[in-house]
Parts: structure tokens; C-alpha cells; sequence
């Protein structure tokens, strides 16, 4: 489902999105974002109609301060993992510098460090998911597409979701986020700086999620594995909470 949002683009429903096993994922249960900074009025009571009882917010200490998210009233529950955001501080550099070839390559070396060096707080995301009684729930950080889209890759993944979806799941933040990214790029121009060498840093791109495939394949045998056994997903647990209880065959025509 795309976005219902008008001040969040990339807000989106994981409903639909079929298990290898026939099953599908419950509507209206787990929803990916980028933050609700700029969430308007009427944002907000689309939230609160949907009940979003629980967010998880990916984002470290200091981008929460800067930019925090609009209170939601049926909100219970809002837990914070921090997983810092290291191509920022990077990128900043390279775009003083009109460094395009670093900002081409910034988030590769993000998602390989988010690989190995984040796999408690990736592990936790899960073991809340498995646990937590406060349902709808959304998770973000601040864009809704590097952290988070590695958070739905290994969500995904534990669901039994076959990887033609998690990759067009992926790569689905760069329509939703579409206007975002080229008014981003015009405001940048317009301050005197070369906006378009920032289109790498707000989109995504296959080679980042695949370099972090390949790195996960090279040192875990595998992203099934590294989900079971290095994140430890409660499989079983997760798939009886969010997938649908049966599968009714397509019919024939």
C-alpha cells in the first residue's frame, strides 16, 4: 500500500506481501516511515484512525532532538533504538568538498558497518516485534530507507518472504520519496552548493542493500541464517502474529 500521508511519503502498510508458504502479511499491523516531524494536523488524525498504538524510532540521540515526531494521541508505547547515522556526518564533508565519487559510495560502507556492528539493535527491533502488544505499530528513522529498509530485510526475511519482494519493497522508497529527493536537490542548488551529487545519499540503490547481501553471505553463510541465528528471530512466533491463519487458493479461471 503506498502512502496515506501527506507530510511523510514514504509511510507504508507491509500488508499483502506474500509468504513463501501461501500465507500473507495482516493488513493494518506493520507500517515503515521516515520520521513524523512534519506530520500536519490532518496526518495526524490518519494515524489516530488507524489506532497506531506503538513506533519504534531507529534514529540516534541527536536526530530525535532536532527533529522529534508529532505526538500521536493513541500512541502507548514509543521505544528508541539507536543506530547512528554515520553517512550524514560523512556526507556533509563530501558535499562541501563536491565529492560525488564519496557520496556515491558513503552508504555502501553504512550498510555493511549496519551488518556487523548493529546486530543487537537490529535483534532487539525483532525480539519487540515477536513481544509487543501494541498493535498497529510503525518503525522509522529519519529518511524511512537505509536503517529502516535493513530492519524490513531482516523483518521481511523472518516473515518468509522470498527476496524478489524484500528487493521491490527496497527499492520502492525511491517513488514514494521522489518529490522529497528533487526538492532536496533544488534547495541545495539554489544555496550555491551542487545539489545533484545528493541524489546517491537520497535514494536507494541495489548496490547498497546487495552489498550488504554479499557481506552477510561471505561472513554468515547467508541472510536466512544471520536472521535466525546471528539476529535470533523468534520465526515461528513472528509468522503466527502477522501473517494471515490460512491461505484460500486463487481460483481457477
Amino acid at each position: 500500500m503506498g502512502t496515506i500521508l501527506t507530510n511523510q511519503l514514504n509511510f507504508r502498510d507491509l500488508g499483502g506481501l506474500q509468504a513463501t508458504d501461501g500465507r500473507k502479511i495482516k493488513p493494518g499491523m506493520l507500517f515503515r516511515s521516515g520520521d513524523f516531524f512534519s506530520l500536519s494536523d490532518e496526518d495526524i488524525l490518519t494515524l489516530e484512525h488507524l489506532c497506531l498504538s506503538a513506533v519504534i524510532d531507529l534514529r540516534a540521540k541527536r536526530e530525535i532532538e532536532k527533529r522529534p515526531d508529532k505526538a500521536i494521541s493513541t500512541v502507548k508505547e514509543t521505544i528508541h533504538i539507536d543506530i547512528h547515522d554515520y553517512a550524514r556526518e560523512k556526507s556533509e564533508k563530501f558535499l562541501e568538498n563536491n565529492d560525488a565519487k564519496g557520496l556515491e559510495t558513503v552508504l555502501i560502507g553504512d550498510y555493511i558497518r549496519m551488518v556487523n556492528i548493529h546486530q543487537a539493535d537490529f535483534r532487539r527491533f525483532l525480539h519487540i516485534l515477536a513481544t509487543t502488544e501494541n498493535l498497529p505499530l510503525v518503525y522509522h528513522c529519519a529518511a524511512g530507507k537505509d536503517r529502516t529498509g535493513m530492519a524490513t530485510v531482516f523483518l521481511l526475511t523472518a516473515l518468509g518472504i522470498d527476496m524478489q519482494q524484500i528487493w521491490e519493497d527496497y527499492m520502492a522508497t525511491n517513488l514514494f520519496s521522489a518529490s522529497f529527493t528533487e526538492k532536496i536537490i533544488r534547495k541545495v542548488t539554489e544555496s550555491g552548493l551542487n545539489g545533484a551529487i545528493l541524489r546517491p545519499l537520497l535514494e536507494v540503490r541495489e548496490e547498497y542493500l546487495g552489498a550488504a547481501i554479499k557481506e552477510i553471505d561471505l561472513k554468515y553463510s547467508g541472510l536466512k541464517i544471520y536472521v535466525e541465528k546471528v539476529l535470533r528471530a523468534d520465526t515461528s512466533k513472528l509468522r503466527e502474529k502477522y501473517l494471515t491463519t490460512n491461505h484460500t487458493p486463487e481460483p481457477i479461471p
